[in-house]
């Protein structure tokens, strides 16, 4: 589990609880750091077919089951491909997004148990009382959501990435060293750059990406003022990445 609940599990110090969306993001390992290395995947045409799957671009796919709208994308780390999008060899259908994050958020993760609520198991009889997933850990999350913040350049991920720095149990120098650790240990050192650039954005209390975390934290049920909101981004930035630099 890499978004969806994982704020309010990561960020218990909020003010306010996390303001999260609808959906459930699920991370599943298909295995390949390299293009050259990427198995057979003509088993993936099927299982689109039997899922009733549709695509527009051929990483981003949609279904439906029941009132539930289910989206799959195939998104990928791999050191030895320049392009956006990596052909899956063996698909005639499928390809893949090149994004970086997704391997941090795969390493270490955490495991949480969810009660399974009653109108669920209503529906579902033989669902269980409870169920066990892995959630990516503090590091990994960050890194992961720092991806999709330079990329999909979406207002959530401004807010969602700097609401967890600020309000993990450790603060913006304890993400850092979060974040330090996760790229030590899958050694993705590069990716340091990447966070640091969006990072940065966040460092002019009057700019975009510091307004965004305020005005949502403010319709969100905060009481502090805007002002005060912009300036916990900018600081809370500040604070990171001189943590990440002495990490």
């Amino acid at each position: 589990m890499i978004g969806g609940l994982n704020p309010d599990f990561l960020a218990p110090r909020a003010p306010i609880p996390h303001q999260g969306t609808t959906d459930i993001d699920l991370l599943f390992a298909l295995g390949f750091d390299r293009v050259a290395d990427v198995p057979d995947f003509s088993w993936v045409d099927a299982a689109l077919d039997a899922g009733g799957f549709e695509s527009t671009n051929g990483w981003r796919w949609d279904a439906l089951l029941g009132d539930a709208r289910i989206r799959l994308e195939f998104l990928c780390d791999v050191w030895d491909h320049i392009d956006d999008i990596v052909p899956l060899p063996g698909s005639g259908r499928a390809v893949a997004s090149k994004i970086a994050g997704p391997a941090a958020a795969l390493h270490a993760p955490m495991e949480r148990r969810l009660t399974i609520s009653s109108g669920v198991r209503a529906d579902m009889s033989d669902a269980p009382e409870t169920l066990t997933l892995r959630f990516a850990n503090l590091g990994g999350y960050l890194l992961a959501k720092s991806a999709a913040a330079r990329s999909r350049m979406l207002s959530k991920d401004k807010y969602d990435l700097m609401y967890v720095i600020l309000y993990n149990d450790e603060g913006p120098r304890g993400a850092a060293l979060a974040v330090a650790r996760q790229l030590a240990a899958t050694e993705e050192s590069s990716d340091a750059t990447e966070i640091r650039r969006v990072m940065e954005r966040y460092l002019d209390p009057a700019g975009l990406w510091a307004g965004v975390f305020a005005d949502t934290m403010i319709v969100t049920g905060d009481t502090a003022s805007e002002d005060q909101l912009r300036a916990d981004a900018a600081e809370g930035a500040r604070a990171f990445l001189n943590g990440l630099e002495n990490a």
